[in-house]
């Protein structure tokens, strides 16, 4: 007998064993919720682009006439003034044809007198009636063809002059040589248009940025916003701006369409140079201390297996709980719309039930109202930045899970702006709650079945 109980002892410390061993494998592998809380700080929406840096004033330097270089005064950087000499063409053939066409007017003008002094005469002789008045006449006609002919020469005689005067290069502006395009002796045709000898920048202290924008974020851009850029030339500096101009011609690449915005930007320093590549960060709104959220804490939903893992009994109404939790959030903004004692009630920290068919989210409701990081919150939702412009915030509702004791409980939250990391609450929430923005398998294979429950990209209740 005793040698059957020493056997029924051995069994059962071994079945024993196995229950415990199988008890802390599985406490081993059991999953664990990723939370987070409530952090105050700065939050930012913004939009991104890449662009290039021009001076505000770009004007290229041609010449109306052929020729070859004789002179050149000017080279790269060099400041020059309005009116200053930049280079001269070989004048030889310029000042003989202005020689030339002075010579064809002063002949053109001895026409003219001589055609006018037999006029005079005839006319004389036509009033003693000793020339016939055809010959006044045509008399005439000569003396009006010669004045046309001094006339003419005139013109041709000015046209020289001003091909003369643009032999000398001039600068049109008071500026910086950013380029120069031609060397003494070189030869340039100017018979089908006009070639390009220097560019000039009017002011390197103020510049602009062509801003590539796509087309799904402009309808965020406004004139006046802020803007911050860097260049990888001055990778630890960031540099301001702001937005000038938005351009309606849009740019179409490889079915991508984008626009142009205009930034403008000071440089006093001159450390941005033309032509440099930007990377801009256009800040269409903007808030310091904003109680936020992570992001991903709206996106989570819950699913069976997630509760079965856990050990907590799963309802099919929870797939409805957040739509259901946002129902009861709208109900209670219209009825606090319709009714002001209700509001001032509950401005005076009495809480109202969210929905007095929800218990369960009227004592998550009440608690979150109580909370002064909740009223802090509320108090921050109309404040910018100082010298902020831009969209008008436009709040609007989600559902995040919190944990209740060790049991996961919808809360509808009045979101505002967003940065794609954080999302900040207006209302609804308290600085302390513990939010659920995911879940920690220790499992492999339970994480690659049911992980996707809670990942990225979830749609929102």
């Amino acid at each position: 007998m005793k040698k059957y109980i020493k056997y029924l002892v051995v069994v059962a410390l071994i079945v024993a064993a196995i229950i415990i061993w199988g008890r802390y494998r599985k406490a081993k592998n059991q999953p664990e919720w990723r939370t987070a809380t409530p952090t105050s700080g700065e939050i930012r929406e913004v939009v991104t682009a890449t662009g290039s840096l021009n001076p505000y004033v770009l004007v290229t330097v041609g010449t109306e006439v052929s020729g070859k270089i004789a002179k050149i005064y000017k080279d790269f950087n060099d400041r020059v003034k309005k009116g200053e000499l930049l280079a001269k063409l070989d004048t030889e053939i310029l000042q003989t044809n202005l020689e030339a066409t002075k010579g064809d007017l002063a002949k053109a003008i001895t026409a003219m007198n001589e055609a006018q002094l037999d006029y005079d005469l005839l006319k004389e002789l036509l009033k003693k009636n000793m020339t016939p008045e055809y010959d006044v006449l045509k008399a005439q006609f000569k003396a009006d063809t010669a004045k046309q002919n001094v006339a003419n020469a005139r013109l041709t005689l000015q046209r020289a002059q001003k091909n003369l005067d643009n032999a000398y290069i001039t600068s049109p502006i008071d500026g910086v040589i950013v380029s120069r395009d031609v060397d003494e002796g070189q030869t340039v045709a100017a018979s089908m248009s006009s070639p390009t000898l220097f560019t000039i920048a009017n002011n390197l202290d103020q510049m602009q940025i062509t801003a590539n924008v796509d087309e799904a974020d402009i309808g965020k851009i406004q004139v006046g916003l802020p803007v911050e850029f860097s260049v990888d030339a001055h990778p630890a500096n960031k540099f301001n701006g702001e937005v000038k101009q938005i351009r309606l011609n849009p740019n179409t690449e490889s079915n991508v369409v984008s626009y142009s915005v205009i930034i403008d930007a000071s440089n006093p320093e001159r450390k941005l140079l033309p032509g440099m590549t930007t990377n801009v960060t256009i800040v269409i709104q903007s808030k310091d201390n904003a109680l936020r959220i992570p992001e991903s804490a709206t996106r989570f939903k819950p699913s069976k297996e997630i509760w079965e893992l856990f050990g907590l009994k799963w309802d099919d109404e929870l797939l409805n709980a957040g739509k259901n939790a946002m129902m009861a959030a709208a109900a209670k903004a219209k009825a606090e719309a319709q009714n002001p004692a209700k509001n001032e009630s509950i401005k005076s920290g009495t809480p109202k039930s969210i929905n007095n068919d929800s218990p369960k989210l009227n004592s998550i409701a009440k608690s979150a109202t109580k909370n002064p990081a909740m009223q802090r919150a509320k108090s921050n939702a109309g404040t910018m930045n100082a010298g902020m412009t831009g969209n008008r915030l436009k709040s609007k509702t989600s559902v995040v899970w919190v944990m209740d004791g060790n049991t996961p409980k919808p809360l509808p939250v009045k979101t505002g702006i967003s940065d794609g990391a954080n999302v900040e609450v207006l209302d609804g929430i308290d600085a302390k709650a513990v939010l659920i923005i995911g879940v920690n398998y220790k499992d492999a294979k339970t994480t690659t079945t049911t992980q996707t429950n809670s990942g990225p990209g979830m749609r929102r209740f």
